[in-house]
């Protein structure tokens, strides 16, 4: 996978356990070309890494290239 955006967490191997979470929104990414899916949020506490998931969502898309432009 490309890197365009560098992680807050330093190296890509660091982000761990949040198969669940990475497993929902690729379903949600895989509906925006047919226009099924709706706006969604990110709320947690402080440190607890949403910078960290959204770049690693933003780097698989353009690692793929696909019809979903991040």
């Amino acid at each position: 996978m490309q890197y365009p955006l560098t992680e807050k967490i330093g190296e890509p191997e660091l982000l761990v356990g949040r198969e669940k979470e990475f497993k929902h929104f690729g379903k949600w990414i895989k509906n925006i070309p047919k226009r099924l899916s709706k706006s969604r949020v990110i709320i947690a506490r402080r440190k607890s890494g949403k910078t960290s998931f959204v770049q690693r969502i933003f780097n698989q898309l353009w690692t793929e290239n696909g019809a979903v432009i991040p």
